[in-house]
């Protein structure tokens, strides 16, 4: 009789300690979860900055390009369309990675976190390498007929060989700006702010929570 009391009271210490156990499983979750968020409000605010001074920037440029005399060159009409689009691309980017950093603070899923957390990082990455796509403008919106005309010789052996490198740094950036880069020394020279590290950091607690749970 005794021992079926004690196997009794040893079944009842079982169900108690799995469930404290499991109780502070998930108060250490949710507190992760908590930190992941709070980790992303730098990214957010710099985000929110980078959208406010975007749009402003981006209607000066289109007023800018409309009032562009249609006698001048061809090139910088060009040069200025193309800037534009990049800027407006880059701001509407931004502006979908404000929405998902509202999505993760709204989530109570640590998947459902974790693949928009994916997503907001790819984002950022893929915003930088777009503008540096827009490289090569910089070396075309002062050329003019006259000057291949009058001087082919400067044209060709300095201004196309400018144009050629820009857009080649242009490309490379943008196929290498990329997550499997994030250990080299230059990736890590360029993405070292507030906005790439918060995001770094925020990711950090998704997965320590992820290693945790397994554990």
């Amino acid at each position: 009789m005794e021992n079926i009391e004690i196997i009794n009271l040893w079944k009842q210490y079982d169900e108690k300690l799995e469930k404290s156990l499991s109780l502070n499983q998930k108060i250490i979750a949710e507190l992760q979860q908590q930190k992941a968020k709070n980790a992303l409000r730098p990214a957010r605010n710099y985000k929110i900055l980078v959208v406010f001074i975007g749009i402003i920037y981006s209607a000066l440029v289109a007023y800018f390009l409309y009032h562009l005399s249609p006698i001048l060159s061809i090139f910088i009409n060009l040069s200025v369309g193309i800037h534009l689009l990049i800027m407006i691309i880059a701001v509407g980017m931004y502006i979908r990675q404000l929405v998902l950093i509202s999505e993760i603070d709204r989530s109570e899923s640590i998947l459902y976190m974790q693949q928009k957390m994916a997503k907001l990082q790819s984002s950022t990455l893929k915003v930088i390498g777009i503008c540096f796509l827009q490289f090569p403008v910089f070396a075309t919106w002062n050329i003019r007929l006259e000057l291949i005309e009058k001087n082919p010789f400067a044209f060709w052996l300095i201004q196309m060989p400018v144009i050629a490198l820009l857009t080649y740094i242009g490309i490379w950036f943008f196929n290498n700006i990329n997550i499997k880069n994030m250990d080299k020394r230059w990736f890590r020279m360029m993405f070292y702010g507030v906005e790439w590290s918060s995001i770094i950091k925020s990711g950090k607690f998704l997965k320590e929570i992820e290693t945790f749970e397994k554990n």
